[in-house]
């Protein structure tokens, strides 16, 4: 019976465990109800990662096995990346209305812009051929929200809890390795074996780094991302977006 390189074993076996851990600390913690699509995340990750262990790889088993959970926890890449959004903008609604009305375009000209590598990618002919063409677009267009978000972090200087940091940062790592991997295997199939290597080896570091850095503590440790070196200009910034957050508000009431 075919099984997974002996690298790749390892690494599966490091993400389970590492799941099974980041599971428990979030629930023993109370944090899963704070981050409600992380943890739902979590746990599609631990299901799919246990796919290899009952069921035999070569065989249409296995493959409608992957691309239904596959396509679960694409869905949920879009809810986790909402849900720090959400987060992110709690204390901003003005700024997080009128940013959820633009959303929808964001996300459209993301995917459009990521389709157009396609017309040089390999064919598809099966149906993960297909899944791995819809990922790529999707998981594109979420890195785009996710860089913005970032930028916009960096620009101002928006106290934060530590975990809502975190978790941002290992989402923005995941989500740009993913990415790449995923156009560089829809150009051809040469370098299967290593770009698996190395996306479940990233994967693993994310799940270690949330495990060390999530903690009930770390959502009352606050964080600036942006302009801590100069005081002077973080309360300027402070102050600007506070204006056009209350400026947005009472548009909106309008």
């Amino acid at each position: 019976m075919h099984q997974l390189p002996f690298e790749q074993q390892v690494l599966e076996v490091c993400q389970v465990a590492l799941l099974i851990a980041l599971c428990i600390k979030l629930g023993w913690s109370g944090l899963y109800r704070l981050y409600v699509f992380f943890f739902s995340y979590l746990v599609l990750e631990f299901l799919q990662a246990l796919i290899p262990v009952f069921v035999p790889l070569r065989g249409y088993l296995y493959r409608d096995s992957y691309v239904v959970s596959q396509l679960l926890v694409i869905c949920s890449y879009a809810f986790v990346v909402l849900e720090l959004y959400s987060v992110i903008l709690h204390n901003l609604p003005g700024i997080a209305g009128t940013a959820r009305r633009y959303i929808r375009i964001t996300l459209a000209l993301a995917i459009l812009v990521s389709l157009l590598p396609l017309s040089i990618e390999k064919p598809p002919n099966t149906m993960t051929g297909y899944l791995f063409i819809l990922e790529r677009p999707i998981l594109s267009s979420l890195v785009v929200l996710l860089i913005l978000i970032s930028g916009f972090l960096v620009y101002y200087p928006i106290p934060l809890g530590r975990n809502v940091i975190v978790y941002l940062a290992g989402y923005t790592v995941y989500f740009l390795t993913n990415t790449t991997v995923a156009l560089i295997n829809n150009l051809g199939h040469f370098w299967n074996r290593p770009l698996s290597d190395v996306n479940m080896g990233v994967s693993v570091t994310c799940l270690l780094f949330w495990l060390l850095a999530l903690s009930r503590q770390g959502e009352k440790a606050r964080m600036v991302v942006g302009h801590q070196w100069n005081p002077g200009e973080e309360q300027r910034l402070l102050a600007q977006l506070e204006a056009i957050n209350a400026s947005l508000s009472r548009s909106r009431r309008k």
